[in-house]
């Protein structure tokens, strides 16, 4: 449910979604999380007929618990540029180390998580109106690259870019260029020069 929401945000721009998912993983967080050894119980524990809290460490038809919120924790940090969940997640795959080393085919989707941790964070931030014109381009152009561990982000100086500036200050002040709306293309939210021009902006998404 979070990662749908988190796609939702990405696909559509109403900021409701993020702070839904934002929500809904603070509640996992609470009920599910492993403080001590990381990863997340399949029980909460608050029902003591259940003797024994399990983890779910097979990522069959449906993924583990723990490997997609490993995901989910990745992706949230980078809206928020919020290291307590990078270090969540971190913790999370963690603790999930010996599968991955012994028996990696059982826990695909863990291994994403892991590609995606090791990986430098990346984000693009689209200044300018949603529905303008020059806005629409430069979603053309990154919708039309694969970037599995990239976020795409709105910045349209409404609400959307004041909840995410309220921990970003990066994201706060970001607007477009001369009026013209523009792209960021960043790493752990330290960008290269926006620009305006779609084409410049495919070069910039090859690097």
């Amino acid at each position: 449910m979070i990662q749908g929401l988190l796609d939702l945000y990405e696909a559509s721009f109403d900021v409701e979604w993020l702070k839904f998912a934002v929500e809904l993983q603070e509640t996992q967080d609470r009920l599910f999380f492993d403080e001590k050894n990381g990863g997340y119980f399949s029980t909460s524990g608050e029902d003591k007929s259940v003797f024994l809290r399990m983890k779910d460490d097979n990522d069959g038809a449906e993924p583990a618990a723990s490997s997609v919120a490993a995901l989910n924790l990745l992706r949230l940090a980078q809206f928020h540029d919020d290291k307590q969940r990078s270090e969540r997640a971190r913790k999370t795959i963690d603790a999930f180390a010996t599968t991955l080393s012994h028996f990696p085919s059982a826990i695909p989707q863990m291994l994403v998580a892991l590609d995606a941790a090791l990986s430098k964070p990346r984000q693009i931030v689209i200044t300018g109106k949603k529905d303008a014109p020059e806005t629409k381009a430069l979603l053309r152009e990154v919708n039309g690259h694969f970037l599995p561990k990239t976020v795409l982000v709105l910045a349209d100086g409404a609400e959307g870019q004041k909840y995410l500036g309220e921990k970003n200050d990066a994201i706060r002040a970001m607007s477009p260029i001369n009026g013209k709306s523009a792209a960021y293309v960043c790493e752990n939210f330290t960008c290269k020069v926006p620009v305006t021009d779609p084409a410049e902006l495919a070069e910039l998404l090859k690097l």
